[in-house]
């Protein structure tokens, strides 16, 4: 009888062992169900933070003058360091971070790429621009930015132009979107074309 007693007791250790391990296997495969679906509707946002190296604020709609220097060292770098192959990534990249204010901004900064990456992939050309003064208005969140843009045509050589660009914002949601990129062409630029 006491054999057939501790037998007893021993199959009903067993079974709860068993139990016990069935629940957390099931827990298990609930929780990995229920983080499936919820990976499964989580939508990505890519958020562009420039390289912090000022103190930066925000108060309300207006944002300091460093911040916005440093966005448009940011956004430059990606509009006009440019290569035949990374020249669709960085329009990509771009183009999530336009203002959505204007349908005039996506088309123009769109015929900007597209131009682009017809010349980068006809000349194999590379370009490069190194930034030599920033002027920052806060007020309109606008910035100048002029420096020296290099250009290399594949092995056949490189020319340097001195250029200015125009970098316009829009604060929106808590983030600077570009609004307007373009060049600025001085009038002893124009008078040599």
């Amino acid at each position: 009888m006491k054999l057939e007693i501790d037998i007893h007791k021993q199959n009903i250790s067993i079974t709860r062992q068993r139990n016990f391990f069935a629940g957390c296997m099931g827990l298990a495969v609930i929780t990995s169900f229920l983080l499936a679906g919820k990976l499964s509707t989580t939508s990505e946002k890519v958020i562009m933070v420039p390289g912090i190296t000022k103190e930066l604020s925000v108060e309300g709609a207006n944002v300091s003058g460093s911040y916005l220097e440093e966005t448009a060292l940011l956004f430059t770098s990606a509009l006009l360091d440019l290569t035949k192959d990374t020249v669709e990534h960085k329009k990509n990249i771009i183009l999530k971070h336009v203002s959505t204010r204007s349908e005039d901004s996506l088309k123009s900064l769109q015929q900007y790429f597209a131009k682009k990456e017809e010349e980068h992939k006809k000349f194999q050309l590379s370009t490069f621009f190194a930034p030599k003064q920033i002027h920052v208005d806060s007020k309109n969140l606008q910035v100048v930015i002029e420096g020296l843009l290099t250009s290399t045509f594949g092995k056949r050589g490189f020319e340097q132009n001195n250029v200015k660009y125009l970098l316009m914002f829009d604060y929106v949601a808590g983030h600077l979107k570009l609004k307007e990129f373009a060049r600025i062409v001085d009038k002893e630029e124009q008078e040599k074309k």
